[in-house]
């Protein structure tokens, strides 16, 4: 914040903040070129206005498809813009009456130190103000992360004993507590992950009866070998090849829930297929793309039953924070890279 003067002479107050906006759109693998680091004044407040600044920023890999200029559940991240991601955010100062400087609040803060908010409504959820669990938890497993997973076994999925569910990007953050969520609804659990040690953690911390190395040779024999008796129920994640060989190992009447397709995100061009999509219809497959924005209708009994797990240690939450605003545009490029297990988030100013 600095000092500048009025016409009059006065001094007034300046406050100006660091923003990463989106300075060309991404042409295959996201570069550290496709952002621009530009400081910004922020308005004074009118009537209704928030300040607010940002705390926690999530890592997800749909921030991908809103840097594409093409048709979405979203607009698209504008040339110029701050790039869209949901967080948690401090209330600094505020001519709103719902809202008190300290309350701390979770949406889309977007890479941004701070910003202004016009009239924030109901998407502008609070924590409450004596919640026990780490920040960060807030945009994992008590956030849209946890949301996700539960709209897709739960409600889209329904796993029952003895059925068979098939989980790519297993190690993930969506996808990690998936694989606990149909383990608990008493289902064989299959994991797909990338490399020995992801593969090794969802046998031996999250319970899953078999796992598939997505990055072996031999990945498509595995997943025949994990899966003798065909697949019921997938939650998919991932798409490409994998998905094309999921497919040819459904049973009849199978049931996909189709999260996301992270192997195309990075691709100039989306793929097309799958090859096999006829097994679809000959197999009589149900269907059925989410997105979790539609479910904050259920997120008040998601919540409820994915804290209740969180405190019978029936359920874990694996999470990776990263320090510092300045690594937000790095942290989003690895992610992509190395696929660190469970949640990734920013933490851009301590707490």
């Amino acid at each position: 914040m600095t000092a500048a003067r009025a016409g009059n002479g006065r001094k007034i107050h300046v406050t100006k903040t660091l923003q990463y906006v989106l300075a060309r759109r991404p042409k295959g693998p996201v570069a550290e070129d496709d952002f621009r680091l530009v400081e910004t004044v922020l308005p004074d407040l009118d009537d209704g206005d928030v300040e607010f600044e940002t705390l926690f920023v999530s890592i997800d890999p749909a921030i991908r498809g809103w840097l594409d200029d093409r048709p979405s559940y979203l607009p698209p991240v504008q040339i110029g813009a701050p790039v869209r991601a949901l967080g948690i955010a401090r209330v600094i100062s505020t001519r709103h009456k719902g809202f008190s400087p300290g309350d701390l609040v979770r949406g889309f803060v977007g890479w941004q130190e701070r910003f202004v908010v016009t009239a924030p409504g109901p998407e502008w959820e609070r924590i409450p103000e004596n919640s026990d669990v780490p920040l960060q938890r807030w945009l994992g497993i008590l956030g849209m992360t946890g949301l996700t997973a539960w709209a897709g076994i739960r409600d889209i999925l329904k796993p029952q004993a003895g059925q068979t569910v098939l989980v790519s990007g297993a190690s993930g953050a969506v996808g990690s507590i998936a694989v606990q969520l149909a383990k608990h609804a008493g289902a064989r659990v299959v994991g797909i992950a990338g490399g020995p040690e992801k593969c090794r953690m969802l046998v031996e911390d999250l319970g899953a009866d078999d796992v598939v190395d997505r990055k072996a040779k031999n990945w498509a024999e595995q997943l025949v070998e994990a899966t003798p008796e065909g697949i019921d129920l997938v939650f998919e994640n991932s798409g490409g090849p994998m998905f094309e060989a999921t497919i040819d190992r459904l049973n009849n009447h199978a049931r996909i829930a189709l999260c996301g397709l992270i192997d195309g995100y990075n691709m100039d061009q989306r793929p097309v297929g799958p090859r096999n999509f006829g097994l679809l219809l000959s197999k009589r497959t149900q269907l059925q793309g989410f997105i979790v924005l539609d479910y904050f209708n259920r997120a008040a009994k998601a919540h409820r039953e994915l804290s209740q797990l969180l405190r019978q240690g029936t359920l874990k939450e694996l999470d990776t924070v990263v320090h510092g605003f300045h690594e937000l545009p790095l942290a989003f490029i690895r992610s992509f890279e190395s696929g660190t297990p469970g949640k990734l988030v920013v933490e851009t100013l301590p707490v």
